[in-house]
């Protein structure tokens, strides 16, 4: 027997829209039918009308990412990877790319991470590494061909002062940055580049008249698109002289996304974050709104949404960290970072289907088949096929909603959407054919996510 029937969809996949039922069975979608064609199962479940989507793939979330040293803690990386993967379920994401940052090399860390998952997370994850020292270059091809870790982070702002701040992450140098794309080609990984030029927001901070403001404007005033555009400009051009495929993480600013735009004849991908498509510097938030690179301006926000509705290869990330209002009372000493796994997916249909007239079509390439075929996760994630793993959203439209921090399982004590009306959100959220939310309660506490780099070690690594 069947163990579920989702009725009465509009499911939302590939390059149709069409009206129908989805079966599942063993955790994977068997079947998309017409209406009413199949009827007994253990459990039916009537989307009465609504779009159904597969689940969104977070391409950028720190689960278990811990304060430094001098910091509040408020939680062991078990409880934290448990709150926020259920934050994640909330907002209708099943799935999520998972940075880990060590100064080691990442075959010592990585078991503790694998464990994490299987014990702690409620959705399933595969991990990014994140590219620090020259042990990690050196290691590159056994992350990808040992671990299954084809696409590691590299920092460009975080010398000096800002890496102080940041207890444990680092930058590479330009010769280093160039090393890691030539190995990076050559064993079939992806750069993911945090693009801001240091000695630039050095500048534009000792420009700063008045550092005692707090507000969202003056941290964005200290690191302007310049900074980022000069990076991502920078990058380019190295990939470009290697021949290496790239991804420009959460990108914020109209002259990033225009560097973008004009490396036409490179592999680019363009990841972006919710905070980006639909907050601006006006929102009001202080420091609570303090995130690296920062939240711009109305003229940002509508750049990058031209390159999502340009069909520039778009993937979205949460970005989510789960810093409480107390890591975050002073604007220059808080950290930076923002939470916003639980609305990805919600700021898609608000600012994207509601407010621009884009196509549901559009969401799924955004929130999850660009990221499946990207990180060789296709066709596990990113489709409602037979044979794909039931991971489903169904979005509830058509309504108005403040969101509550508290409802959405995290840690964190605030939201930067406090004053934000949503207009859609999603009603139920599949994990692998078990149902997890249904209309804004939680199922199934039991249910745990899957390690996915070791199903890519032969899939991707092949390639």
């Amino acid at each position: 027997m069947l163990d579920l029937i989702i009725k009465n969809g509009k499911i939302v996949d590939g390059n149709n829209i069409v009206e129908g039922d989805i079966l599942v069975a063993g955790g994977k979608v068997v079947g998309v039918t017409r209406r009413g064609e199949i009827d007994r199962a253990r459990r039916v479940l009537d989307a009465e009308g609504r779009y159904v989507l597969p689940g969104a793939i977070d391409s950028h979330s720190h689960l278990g990412q811990m304060p430094g040293a001098g910091q509040p803690k408020v939680q062991g990386q078990e409880e934290n990877f448990m709150t926020e993967s259920s934050s994640a379920l909330y907002g209708g994401v099943t799935s999520a790319l998972n940075y880990i940052f060590t100064q080691e090399s990442l075959e010592k860390v990585f078991p503790r991470f694998i464990e994490l998952v299987k014990r702690h997370s409620l959705i399933d994850i595969k991990f990014h590494g994140a590219l620090m020292n020259q042990v990690h270059l050196d290691n590159i091809e056994r992350y990808i061909h040992d671990l299954g870790i084809t696409s590691f982070k590299i920092f460009l702002p975080y010398k000096g002062a800002e890496a102080a701040n940041l207890g444990g992450l680092s930058s590479l140098n330009d010769g280093q940055i160039l090393e890691a794309f030539v190995k990076l080609k050559e064993y079939g990984g992806l750069p993911m580049i945090h693009a801001e030029n240091p000695e630039l927001i050095d500048y534009y901070s000792r420009r700063l008249t008045d550092p005692t403001r707090q507000d969202m404007a003056s941290w964005e005033a200290t690191r302007p698109g310049i900074c980022e555009g000069e990076a991502v400009a920078k990058v380019l051009y190295l990939a470009r002289k290697v021949g290496c495929r790239i991804g420009i993480a959460h990108v914020s600013s109209k002259e990033a996304v225009e560097c973008i735009q004009e490396a036409r004849d490179q592999e680019v991908v363009l990841e972006t974050c919710p905070h980006y498509l639909a907050l601006t510097v006006e929102a009001g938030l202080g420091s609570l709104g303090k995130v690296s690179p920062p939240i711009r301006h109305h003229d940002d926000r509508e750049k990058i949404w031209e390159a999502v509705e340009k069909q520039v290869p778009v993937i979205i990330g949460s970005d989510h960290n789960s810093w409480v209002t107390a890591h975050k009372q002073e604007l220059w000493s808080g950290l930076a970072g923002l939470p916003g796994n639980a609305v990805i997916m919600a700021v898609l249909f608000t600012e994207g289907v509601n407010k621009r007239g884009l196509s549901p079509l559009d969401v799924v390439r955004v929130s999850s088949y660009n990221a499946a075929k990207l990180f060789g996760l296709f066709p596990a994630k990113g489709t409602l096929a037979v044979g794909s793993d039931a991971d489903i959203t169904i979005m509830e439209t058509g309504i108005k909603k403040y969101l509550d921090p508290s409802e959405t399982g995290s840690i964190v004590d605030y939201t930067p959407y406090q004053n934000y009306l949503f207009t859609a959100w999603p009603y139920a959220v599949i994990a692998r054919g078990e149902v997890m939310v249904l209309d804004g309660r939680r199922e199934n506490s039991e249910h745990r996510g899957n390690c996915l780099n070791t199903f890519c070690l032969n899939t991707v690594c092949s390639t």
